[in-house]
């Protein structure tokens, strides 16, 4: 609606994972390259985590992106599986027949596939986005698919994306031996000040080709405070700003902007379920 009149080829601010759009603050870098380093280093699990909306699952089909030809992977985005189903997905996803098959003759297929792989010379990762939703039953079948080895490497790479339940999870007792083989463990952090700034400019140049001011200091300013670092909020708030922009005819977003979509999302928010509110309290600081 409004990028013509901001002379934008799309919108900056959409909510979907495109890495096109990936700003690599700090907090992104070194998750980033301590996940490439543990995969190109043979580590058997990684685990990513991170608050709701701090970029995960674009972080994760940057990964997706990154890793070569020479390696096969396995994507799971909706892991509220059983062990076992799980087991049948990550088959299939491999291109492997799971139909009809037992359980013990899964495995066997499964080892079979990455024995033949990397005597190619191959390697193959799994990667699971969402990790949190995966069950203590499931974690375990996943820990058993990294006893996959030969005598001096893992055959299978395994990479856990999911928010803070998930590292809750990970310290239980129960699961004490899949936190022993977990090797490479980040947190992912919110955006700094100056990031978010920078973050915003990142996004209104790739969406505009070229470098665009849009937002005023103090509209800037306002949306950090708002926001408190988190991506997906940043966009929500500047994406509403920019809209109530184009509806007053204004060719830039200033302050005033950032809290009408402030109050417009909050009020949102309240239509569509009262006890979520509670996720967005930073609109309601000095509001």
């Amino acid at each position: 609606m409004y990028t013509a009149h901001y002379q934008l080829r799309e919108k900056p601010f959409a909510l979907t994972p495109d890495p096109r759009f990936l700003f690599l603050s700090l907090s992104h870098r070194e998750a980033l390259a301590h996940v490439l380093y543990g995969i190109e280093q043979g580590e058997g699990f990684i685990a990513v985590t991170g608050e709701v909306g701090t970029g995960k699952t674009t972080l994760c089909r940057t990964l997706l992106e990154r890793l070569g030809s020479e390696t096969e992977v396995a994507f799971i985005f909706n892991p509220m599986l059983s062990g076992e189903e799980l087991l049948r997905t990550i088959t299939a996803e491999y291109g492997l027949r799971e139909a009809g098959r037992t359980r013990a003759e899964l495995n066997d297929q499964l080892n079979r596939f990455l024995l033949a792989t990397r005597q190619a010379g191959r390697r193959v990762v799994l990667v699971v986005d969402e990790a949190q939703n995966l069950s203590t039953e499931t974690l375990e079948e996943v820990r058993l698919l990294s006893n996959l080895e030969t005598s001096t490497s893992k055959l299978i790479q395994i990479v856990l994306f999911g928010q803070p339940e998930l590292d809750d999870k990970l310290d239980s007792p129960e699961l004490r031996q899949l936190r022993q083989r977990i090797s490479v463990r980040w947190r992912l952090s919110p955006l700094s000040d100056v990031e978010a700034g920078d973050y915003i400019r990142h996004r209104v140049r790739v969406a505009a080709g070229a470098d665009r001011d849009l937002f005023t200091a103090s509209a800037l300013r306002e949306i950090r405070r708002r926001a408190k670092g988190v991506p997906r909020i940043v966009n929500l708030l500047a994406d509403r700003a920019l809209l109530a922009g184009y509806v007053e005819g204004a060719q830039r977003v200033d302050r005033a902007h950032v809290g009408q979509a402030a109050r417009e999302i909050l009020s949102a928010w309240r239509r569509v379920r009262p006890s979520r509110v509670r996720r967005w309290r930073a609109f309601r600081v000095g509001t």
